[in-house]
Formats: C-alpha cells, sequence, structure tokens
C-alpha cells in the first residue's frame, strides 16, 4: 500500500472517529436532561432512589441532611442516591458556599 492510500485511509478513520464522538455526546445530552419525568418510569427505579426523589420532590430543593431528615436514613446515603439521580438526569445539583443543594430537573 502507498503512502497517500494510508493517509486517505486515516483521515475517513478520523473522519468516522469524530462523527462518533458527536453522536456520543448528543446521546450524552439527552441523558442528562430530562425534562419531564415519567411517572411509570419512577416505578423503574430501586426503592430507595425513589424514596429520595420522593423526598426531593417534596421539599423542591434540599441538602442530603434536609433528605434525610425527610427519609429518616443517613445523610451518607442521601448524599449517594441523591449524586445517582444526578448521574441519571433525575436531579440537578448546585453548590452554595459549603452546601450542596439537589433539585429536580
Amino acid at each position: 500500500m502507498e503512502r497517500d492510500d494510508l493517509i486517505e485511509i486515516l483521515i475517513e478513520i478520523r473522519n468516522l472517529l469524530e462523527r462518533i464522538e458527536r453522536k456520543m455526546d448528543e446521546i450524552a445530552g439527552r441523558e442528562r436532561k430530562r425534562p419531564d419525568i415519567d411517572p411509570l418510569a419512577l416505578l423503574e427505579l430501586p426503592g430507595s432512589l425513589r424514596t429520595t426523589y420522593m423526598a426531593l420532590m417534596e421539599l423542591k430543593e434540599a441538602t442530603a441532611e434536609e433528605v434525610a431528615s425527610v427519609t429518616g436514613r443517613g445523610r451518607p446515603s442521601e448524599s449517594h442516591y441523591l449524586n445517582t439521580l444526578v448521574k441519571m438526569g433525575y436531579a440537578s445539583k448546585k453548590r452554595v458556599g459549603k452546601k450542596v443543594y439537589y433539585f429536580l430537573g
């Protein structure tokens, strides 16, 4: 195979990888943003996450400690569940000073 042929193949591979990366970014963006939560989707969540989600829905915006006071579980557990909901796209978080506040959306 000649040098020019190899360069052409490499350019095609690079273009393909760039298209794949753009598609993955689109998919990741969709997974992070779930504007409307289907009630049936909530039923698919494990009970621990569903309990945390329902407490956050009641509180509107809260720290892990505040959610823990509603669920009766420990703050470290709620922090883990809340961060899991954030990763799944069911919740968001923001830092205000030293505290982290979680909210739906």
